[in-house]
């Protein structure tokens, strides 16, 4: 009758579904071929590449649109496992217990992210109820019918290890130039206030280690073939260094705008007090 029980809760564990770990719509789990990555609506974060790492976990190269792009790596993997990295601002890791996963800052925009799980992937779970299990009282036991690995566990010398793997994987960052100095983050609106005046507005980023306390910009609207269709000053207020400051002005563009006609917006500093 012991050995009934027994097999019964052997072919009840061996029959479970393993439910792998969902990885930004990919199954994350060992063996996997999936590198199907979406990145979260609203993530500064622009995926430059994805491959398929060792165990099938994942390695991927990911930049940030603005801000520091470990930062953003940390507030997307504390949004998955609930917690922030460990580590400092060249190297981070995390770890959930079902999954484990190491940043490391490559460049300065960019960050080597890799991934990976040690639950079996839904493919290779067993087959449907009704297999035969053979069993006795002398060889199963409900203790050892689960044997999945536990996840690894990142000491000082594996995360320097993985680390040095995870460079090895991704290679060197894509070459870049140099940011601007001055930058306009995201687009330029623009809108006719008059016969004469244009409303203009956005965001311009001062990467510079010089603060003003007023700012002034030459704002150019351009046609599709490159001509200039009208440019003037403005003035942004108190931009200090390394800030990223709205700004709200017109310019004088008489005659001849037309909204639909500008196909570029140029913003360039003028000088700053």
């Amino acid at each position: 009758m012991r050995a009934a029980i027994v097999t019964v809760i052997a072919v009840v564990v061996a029959v479970a579904p393993v439910a792998a770990v969902d990885f930004l719509g990919v199954e994350l789990c060992t063996g996997s071929t999936d590198a199907a990555v979406t990145l979260p609506a609203g993530s500064t974060l622009v995926l430059e590449s994805v491959e398929i790492g060792s165990n099938g976990g994942l390695v991927m190269l990911l930049s940030s649109r603005s801000g520091a792009v470990m930062e953003a790596v940390d507030d997307l993997m504390a949004g998955i496992t609930g917690r922030r990295g460990a580590g400092d601002g060249d190297e981070l890791k995390w770890s959930d217990g079902r999954l484990t996963a190491l940043a490391q800052r490559v460049g300065k925009k960019y960050a080597a992210l890799a991934v990976s799980s040690p639950d079996p992937c839904r493919s290779s779970a067993p087959t449907a109820a009704g297999t035969d299990v053979a069993a006795t009282p002398e060889t199963t036991s409900p203790t050892v019918a689960s044997s999945v690995p536990p996840p690894p566990v990142l000491d000082r010398q594996s995360s320097a290890t993985e680390a040095a793997a995870v460079a090895a994987a991704i290679g060197p960052a894509p070459a870049t130039e140099p940011a601007p100095e001055y930058e306009v983050i995201g687009a330029i609106s623009h809108q006719a206030a008059d016969a004469t005046w244009v409303d203009v507005m956005g965001v311009v980023a001062n990467h510079t280690p010089t603060s003003h306390r007023l700012a002034t910009f030459d704002v150019g609207l351009h046609r599709a073939d490159g001509s200039l269709i009208c440019v003037d000053t403005i003035s942004v207020s108190v931009l200090k260094a390394g800030q990223e400051r709205a700004f709200r002005d017109a310019i004088r563009c008489y005659p001849g705008y037309d909204h639909d006609e500008v196909a570029r917006v140029e913003l360039q500093f003028a000088g700053g007090l």
